[in-house]
């Protein structure tokens, strides 16, 4: 007696609308923190090797494929600093260097000023000014931390980047 067994590979499919499986705050805060060091800071012997005319010069060759714009690098900020106070653990550094930036102008030395008015001098800042992306990133850390934190429309980034990580199944 002659038996066929027929095997199939299982089928491809997006379990729970997790599109890159179990990632987690930490896991994706962990990962926005490597792209931020890797699109903003510049390969060792890039600059310092290259000669005029882009030819020869010392030091290891290195390229940078992307890099961060400052826009990119502040709201890749804002995005990772969302998430480092939604992950905890070591992430809490974030809330504390936006407690820390939001207490310099809470603290009565500029007279009566709450998170509100920190929130619009770094959405002004953010506006106005174009920072380097290694500045732009800080800034898109601390303001995702003193947005959260002032509630009303400075919350909105937070609820924007937290609904869209779990429609995807980050978090």
């Amino acid at each position: 007696m002659i038996e066929h067994i027929t095997a199939a590979a299982p089928a491809i499919s997006v379990e729970g609308g997790r599109i890159l499986g179990t990632v987690g705050a930490g896991g994706i805060a962990t990962a926005l923190t490597v792209i931020l060091v890797a699109g903003i800071r510049e390969p060792k012997g890039a600059a310092a090797g290259a000669a005029p005319g882009g030819q020869g010069g010392g030091g290891k060759k290195s390229r940078l494929r992307k890099r961060l714009t400052s826009d990119q690098a502040q709201w890749v900020g804002v995005a990772a600093g969302t998430l480092y106070m939604t992950a905890g653990s070591i992430w809490t550094i974030g809330k504390n260097v936006s407690d820390a930036f939001a207490t310099v102008f809470t603290g009565g030395g500029f007279g009566q000023a709450g998170l509100g008015a920190v929130s619009l001098l770094l959405g002004g800042v953010m506006y106005f000014r174009e920072l380097s992306p290694g500045k732009a990133a800080l800034t898109g850390i601390v303001a995702a931390g003193v947005w959260a934190q002032a509630g009303g429309i400075w919350g909105l980034p937070q609820a924007v980047i937290l609904t869209g990580a779990h429609a995807i199944g980050l978090l």
